[in-house]
């Protein structure tokens, strides 16, 4: 081997061990500190990107199967009819714009018979007997139908005519009455009547003081089972009921018989909130 030949071996070996020595160098040396907060910033964007895509699509849905809902409760209404003949005029609801068609007309039926029933419970006589009954819808929605009739009734030979209130409630579900007892007890009714904190609708402050004497007459006894025998629907030989109840705005509200010198009836109060 000649010197020049030695030479270049050496030099050859010493760059092997030289670039030996900066590869360790390089693989060695600690990498910088990478910046996280592009990462965090396009993480979140990505993320709300993939979760807006299906929500985009069943929220539209749903929506649209709430709003037919509501469309669907919404129409439910109802309207007034007049049964007139001869010297007798009755007003009744007409309830419209149920699903169930058959139901409705069964509703209708109902309504109008137990309208038009103070008509047999009076034994009135069309052509001489004379009866104006006005109706009134509290409420009507997919739950039940609300309605209260008031009026006046002059029989033929009587010394003065009568004022008349009854009230009707009926399942729009099933088509069946409810009543005092699907708002509240008799028992209890009757001793908030007798009680001090009893509240009576529309009364002049004279027309208050002669109840509450009145009231003094009456006892929780006869006060239950007025109420036990209230609304409809109407017992087999179909007497006529001394009270009738009805619920408004979450107030139990319902009639209590008079004599005609007060009125014939007044109507009780009971809002549950309060008590």
């Amino acid at each position: 081997m000649t010197t020049i030949q030695k030479v270049l071996i050496g030099a050859g070996a010493a760059a092997v061990i030289v670039g030996g020595i900066a590869i360790g160098l390089t693989v060695s040396r600690t990498p910088d500190k990478i910046d996280l907060s592009t990462i965090h910033t396009e993480a979140p964007e990505e993320t709300m990107t993939q979760t807006e895509a299906p929500s985009s699509s069943v929220p539209a849905e749903t929506m649209e199967s709430s709003e037919e809902k509501d469309s669907s409760a919404a129409s439910v209404s109802a309207s007034i009819e007049t049964y007139a003949s001869g010297k007798i005029s009755v007003q009744y609801p007409v309830v419209s714009n149920l699903e169930d068609t058959e139901l409705q007309e069964q509703i209708n039926a109902h309504l109008k018979e137990n309208a038009l029933s103070v008509i047999a419970a009076n034994e009135l006589d069309e052509e001489n007997d004379s009866l104006a009954i006005q109706c009134s819808v509290i409420s009507a929605d997919r739950s039940r139908l609300t309605a209260t009739y008031s009026g006046t009734l002059s029989v033929q030979g009587a010394a003065h005519p009568v004022n008349l209130f009854y009230s009707n409630t009926v399942s729009m579900t099933l088509g069946t009455d409810l009543g005092f007892s699907d708002f509240t007890d008799a028992y209890t009714m009757a001793g908030y009547v007798l009680s001090d904190d009893v509240k009576f609708l529309n009364l002049t402050a004279d027309a208050l003081a002669a109840v509450l004497e009145y009231r003094q007459g009456l006892t929780l006894e006869e006060l239950t089972a007025i109420f036990e025998g209230a609304d409809f629907p109407l017992n087999e030989d179909g007497t006529w009921p001394e009270s009738f109840s009805y619920e408004k705005q979450g107030a139990i509200c319902f009639s209590m018989p008079v004599p005609h010198a007060l009125g014939d009836y007044v109507i009780v109060c009971f809002d549950p909130v309060t008590k």
